[in-house]
């Protein structure tokens, strides 16, 4: 009899979320993030991007969920003059604040920021958050994200990696990821949303040392032995991108309507 109270009670004090996932996360503040943070996040992540930075210093770019700024950070290092980051979280924002005070970073939801800037950004990036944007919104969002790119444009993300077979403590490590890409999941989700040239990096380690070095012979190892187990079982490799998390990007197309598709995602 108390059980089924219990269970009664439940059911009529339950109520449905209103709001997308992704917002609950961005409020989940971390530890402060250290100078050092800032530096070995920045060697690490420009190695991965540096050909997929725009040339010229001035494109206007913008960080979706930029957090404490790390890559503002980045940006500001290597002279960028027109940088703007996004968060829910007022920590994470005041954070980013105080340790580039040299770009614009606004507490506002990245739907909202999105909107109000069609066709303005050189560059958009996206660091760990698509997987905590349902499934109902994340292709509404990959298309405003398209459609606040300028022409030729670039979108940027880093997302767990649902091919990797280490991506477990990433994918269950935070409660609040609501779905896990793969590099296939991704092309198909940015191919609809309009955007071309497709392509996706590992996270692995980044060699600047002699302990980065072993660990990087390591990796290939591994990597190796997962590839060897994939062409066993299925007789191809799929991606060829192991790591837990990974890297994707596409670019607006100058003759895509991205008007259209967005009218379309909504």
């Amino acid at each position: 009899m108390n059980r089924e109270r219990r269970k009664n009670n439940f059911g009529k004090n339950y109520r449905e979320p209103e709001e997308s996932q992704y917002r609950l996360s961005s409020s989940c503040d971390s530890p402060a993030v250290t100078p050092a943070d800032y530096r070995a996040w920045s060697r690490a992540t420009f190695r991965r991007v540096r050909d997929w930075l725009p040339p010229d210093r001035r494109t206007p770019i913008v960080d979706l969920g930029c957090g404490a700024g790390q890559f503002l950070y980045l940006l500001n290092s290597l002279g960028y003059t027109d940088i703007t980051g996004v968060d829910l979280s007022p920590a994470r924002v005041e954070e980013a604040r105080a340790a580039i005070p040299q770009a614009r970073v606004m507490e506002r939801d990245l739907r909202e920021a999105l909107a109000t800037h069609p066709g303005r950004f050189g560059l958009i990036t996206a660091f760990d958050v698509l997987e905590h944007i349902s499934k109902n919104e994340v292709l509404a969002v990959l298309i405003q994200a398209a459609h606040a790119l300028r022409p030729g444009g670039r979108l940027i993300v880093q997302a767990p990696n649902g091919e990797s077979p280490w991506v477990g403590p990433v994918a269950y490590g935070d409660f609040t990821h609501e779905w896990i890409p793969t590099p296939k999941s991704l092309a198909e989700l940015f191919s609809q949303a309009g955007l071309v040239s497709f392509g996706v990096r590992e996270c692995g380690p980044v060699v600047h040392g002699f302990k980065s070095d072993l660990r990087f012979l390591l990796w290939q190892l591994m990597r190796s032995l997962f590839v060897f187990q994939n062409l066993v079982e299925t007789g191809h490799q799929w991606s060829g991108i192991y790591s837990r998390v990974f890297l994707a990007t596409a670019c607006r197309s100058p003759l895509s309507n991205t008007g259209m598709l967005k009218e379309q995602g909504e």
